[in-house]
């Protein structure tokens, strides 16, 4: 009767460690789901501050994309065909990823081309860059997370994003240390600042840039001359600009600051 008791003591309690395995278990993997969720939206929210300082000026405040400058990110498209249309292999956050890091040299589109190359600098700090891996994952994971929205799940609503003021004297003043420090002048001449004889003199370069190219005003020719160099060719500087590209990387700020500061050179 006794070894009855006993035996049923531990049947008893190996059903019992056993339910608590089976909860421990259960806790586990929602407590790990949870933290998952939890740090990939730690890695969306990093990565919109990452994007709206290095990406936005090319594919959009939203990823709709802009002009000439670069595709649209926010796009059905982007999610059910582009690595269809690149011929990649992998998965599309492996090619998002690769991409951000290595950037892209040749366009899928000739829009974004001029002539059929764009500059998409690389961002990884491993060949020459300014992001870090885990920078580029958080980046990856938000232009992930348009997918949503870009699907037509889900609807949000437009914010306002306030613009530069060109005409700011600390801005402009701010714009003429970036061509200073990314140095513009090695190439471009500015009376009383440079003496660049490469490239074309910019002591007017804001009244000459409405006139470059039919309906482009003259901000919008400035920042693409330093997203896309070789989208236009001043005359008499075609071949030297083929040969001496502009290589800097910006951030918008950088960006906004400088056309500010060429937008001066009247």
């Amino acid at each position: 009767m006794r070894r009855t008791v006993e035996l049923g003591l531990g049947l008893a309690a190996v059903f019992a460690t056993l339910g608590l395995l089976f909860y421990a278990a259960w806790v586990e993997e929602e407590r790990m789901a949870r933290t998952a969720a939890a740090q990939w939206a730690r890695a969306v929210e990093v990565g919109a501050g990452l994007y709206d300082q290095h990406c936005r000026t090319c594919h959009g405040a939203d990823g709709q994309g802009a002009g000439q400058l670069g595709p649209g990110l926010n796009e059905r498209q982007f999610f059910t065909q582009r690595v269809q249309e690149v011929g990649w292999p992998g998965t599309l956050e492996e090619y998002v990823r690769a991409t951000i890091a290595l950037g892209r040299v040749v366009a899928t589109r000739p829009l974004y081309a001029g002539d059929g190359v764009v500059v998409m600098p690389a961002w990884s700090q491993e060949v020459g860059g300014a992001l870090r891996p885990d920078e580029i994952q958080a980046l990856t994971a938000f232009v992930l997370n348009w997918r949503a929205t870009a699907l037509g799940e889900v609807t949000l609503p437009t914010l306002e994003i306030p613009k530069v003021q060109l005409d700011d004297p600390e801005v402009i003043a701010r714009g003429r240390e970036v061509f200073v420090a990314a140095a513009c002048g090695r190439c471009h001449t500015v009376t009383g600042l440079s003496e660049g004889t490469i490239g074309p003199v910019l002591d007017h370069v804001a009244t000459s840039a409405a006139t470059r190219k039919e309906e482009t005003d003259a901000e919008t020719y400035l920042r693409e001359s330093v997203l896309i160099p070789n989208a236009y060719f001043v005359e008499g500087f075609e071949e030297v600009a083929r040969e001496n590209m502009c290589g800097g990387v910006l951030s918008e700020e950088q960006l906004d600051m400088l056309v500010a500061f060429l937008l001066s050179l009247r």
